[in-house]
């Protein structure tokens, strides 16, 4: 959240937080107008055995006998302000002596931003301004318990709602019930916490922004503050903490990538960052960091001699699956292979998938076998099994008699030539073509007046 270039001088001590870069300011505190401006939430029955009351403060006079934060209605645990000897003040009732100030001579600079912490360790009240320890003060007794409504906490006023308003900003208060440690206080101080910390019962950063009647409990523990008499179209204005939010865009691209930024890489970049203004809650800044992985594509080309296709990348657990284009990119089943031969006039294409995830579609190959004479159906043959390994059966359910059989590669050499009897109640006739390369082959019956074209893929 908070690492803006920042200097808090009160007396003869300094608190500084800086950072090299500079965000655009953004919602993030509350203006109290000191007439009659508080907020209040209910507040579970919680043990005060310890406690730290913590927060960020600006006003452009620091009234003595303001009253910042307020716990239950007969103050039982009250902080604020500075009186006009320049002694800052913090109290509890139960606790014996029931109060402590600073001493005279810590009055802030007006206009500026402070931060005040008061902490009750069971034995020793203390007072911290700019993360400095300056009065401490023994204590004997405990904080007495709160009942019913009016057992809440109220920021900006006395709990009686009738006196002591404050004319202050406030930025990320936190309600703890442990007594926090000085480097507890000055470490952490300028830092976005995550609301899950032990000990924190209440923490308001002012997020909620222009128009919004409540400010959010981000310890999940349900203390939502509710504005009185205030204007939530003018009370919430940019806090000293311009926070940008932080985060990560993770991205595996196969190839180069253009990022948000406008820029392509070619390789893996985790360096970049973009800021994105006003991305964030509140009207803050977002600034996005790129963790970019760039995987090696996938070579989808493709040595077309038709009907054969073959794909030409051989990467090591590289997959194949061979599509009909025509066909609306539908998988052919079982056409799994480097290696793929159409058995129908069409367009195909393969799609490649690398062993590091990246996959990609070859274009569209034809397979045209428009130049055979396939018309001729009299004979109705059959083949099986189309594709082969090498040995397979033609028959004819519609013929009976003697026929010519050649097989030819597609050069039109002749492969093998068979003379055969079809009986449409014998036995089909039987070929071997195991010692064959694998292809396409055409098959021609003919009977001397008339023939029949097909093809086989032998694997």
């Amino acid at each position: 959240m908070k690492q803006l270039l920042f200097t808090f001088t009160l007396i003869s001590f300094t608190l500084s937080y800086s950072t090299s870069a500079s965000y655009s300011q953004c919602i993030t505190a509350i203006e109290l107008d000191g007439v009659d401006d508080y907020m209040h939430t209910p507040f579970a029955n919680y043990d005060f055995t310890n406690f730290t009351i913590e927060m960020w403060i600006n006003s452009p006079d620091f009234s003595p006998n303001e009253v910042y934060v307020n716990w239950n209605q007969d103050s039982r645990i009250l902080l604020g302000g500075w009186e006009a000897d320049g002694s800052f003040n913090g109290g509890a009732s139960g606790l014996s002596p029931s109060s402590i100030n600073s001493g005279a001579g810590t009055t802030p600079s007006v206009n500026n931003w402070h931060h005040v912490a008061y902490v009750f360790d069971g034995s020793t009240q203390s007072i911290y301004i700019g993360g400095t320890l300056v009065a401490t003060q023994a204590t004997t007794g405990s904080v007495a318990q709160g009942t019913g409504f009016n057992s809440g906490l109220v920021i900006g006023a006395r709990f009686t709602m009738g006196s002591q308003f404050t004319n202050t900003t406030f930025e990320d208060v936190r309600v703890w019930n442990v007594a926090r440690t000085a480097t507890e206080i000055s470490s952490n101080a300028a830092f976005n916490l995550n609301g899950n910390e032990t000990g924190l019962i209440a923490y308001y950063r002012f997020e909620d922004g222009i128009g919004s009647n409540t400010v959010t409990d981000l310890t999940g523990n349900g203390h939502t503050l509710t504005l009185y008499n205030m204007d939530s179209s003018t009370d919430w204005v940019p806090g000293l903490f311009s926070q940008p939010s932080q985060g990560t865009d993770v991205i595996s691209n196969c190839g180069p990538y253009t990022w948000i930024d406008g820029n392509t890489y070619s390789a893996d970049n985790n360096t970049a960052t973009h800021t994105i203004v006003g991305g964030a809650a509140g009207g803050c800044d977002s600034i996005v960091t790129l963790d970019l992985t760039v995987n090696t594509p996938v070579d989808t080309s493709v040595t077309a001699s038709s009907p054969d296709f073959t794909a030409n990348d051989v990467s090591a657990g590289v997959t194949y699956q061979w599509i009909d284009c025509g066909n609306g990119n539908v998988a052919l089943a079982g056409e799994t292979g480097q290696m793929f031969t159409a058995t129908a006039t069409g367009s195909y294409a393969v799609v490649v998938t690398g062993a590091n995830g990246c996959s990609d579609t070859s274009s569209c190959y034809p397979a045209n076998f428009s130049g055979i004479d396939e018309s001729n159906l009299s004979f109705q043959i059959a083949i099986a099994p189309n594709p082969t390994n090498g040995k397979f059966s033609i028959r004819s359910a519609n013929y009976s008699g003697g026929v010519t059989i050649e097989i030819s590669d597609l050069t039109g050499k002749l492969i093998q030539k068979v003379d055969a009897t079809f009986d449409k109640v014998a036995d089909s006739v039987h070929i071997d073509l195991t010692d064959a390369e694998s292809g396409t082959y055409f098959v021609k019956v003919s009977d001397g007046l008339d023939s029949y074209v097909t093809r086989i893929v032998k694997k």
